[in-house]
């Protein structure tokens, strides 16, 4: 439920995205999310799905058609939460001494007001999708994180984000760090209150229980992506991506 930005550095990035709530061709995720079946590479959902997505930039809802673009060095790109997105890697324009078919960016997930009432959500409500704290011993576990999360907005949330200590002296006399933790207190009460009304992005839903998995290539009940990313990669039946995916989600 992060937003994200990408900021090329060395090669070209062309980028496709699909709105929230609209899958892109070949791609089938269970109601909750929780599974996904999609083709395994990039290059096989080019060559066995290109002629639906072109057809789709000609969608009659313009809210449903799919956007491209491409980012060059110089450029910062928004992902927003929720939106599917693939990322093809095409190197210089020139293909010179600058880096050939290198391609270099950095990217930085966050959390804003604008998204933080379906980020608590999903912490309380999709564990099982929460990655990056498994593998490792003093990581926050899943299950906790949500708590955590909370405690370190409040209890960094009074801190400038620029400047720190020094700065926090600097306009100690204009805006008490007292006010200010007020103010993300707050925010998260907001966001709490809005939380629990309901996603705010077409993207997400709250399936019966019984939905847990989704059917695909040919009938096979799909593996948790989650649970194939973390696990060996040695096998990508059923069309699961194992080492990489063809679409990402936020």
């Amino acid at each position: 439920c992060t937003h994200a930005w990408n900021a090329p550095i060395v090669g070209r990035k062309r980028w496709i995205f699909y709105p929230p709530g609209v899958t892109p061709p070949g791609v089938h995720p269970s109601p909750s999310g929780d599974d996904v079946c999609m083709p395994i590479s990039i290059g096989e959902w080019f060559l066995t799905f290109w002629n639906e997505h072109v057809r789709r930039r000609s969608d009659p809802d313009p809210g449903r058609r799919p956007l491209e673009c491409t980012a060059r060095p110089g450029d910062v790109l928004f992902v927003p939460h929720g939106w599917w997105h693939m990322v093809v890697n095409i190197g210089d324009e020139d293909g010179g001494a600058d880096g050939g078919g290198i391609s270099v960016a950095l990217t930085r997930n966050y959390v804003s007001g604008s998204n933080l009432p379906d980020v608590l959500r999903f912490l309380d409500t999709r564990v099982g999708q929460i990655s990056g704290c498994r593998d490792r011993a003093d990581a926050v576990k899943p299950e906790a994180l949500g708590e955590e999360f909370r405690r370190a907005l409040l209890t960094h949330g009074g801190e400038d984000e620029v400047g720190g200590e020094e700065e926090e002296e600097k306009k100690s006399d204009e805006t008490p760090s007292s006010e200010r933790r007020g103010r993300w207190s707050s925010l998260l009460r907001e966001a709490e209150a809005a939380s629990r009304k309901g996603w705010s992005c077409a993207a997400w839903s709250d399936p019966p229980p019984s939905e847990e998995d989704v059917e695909c290539h040919g009938g096979g009940v799909g593996t948790s992506v989650l649970s194939k990313a973390k696990g060996p990669c040695s096998s990508n039946a059923g069309g699961i991506a194992g080492g990489g995916f063809s679409f990402s989600f936020l």
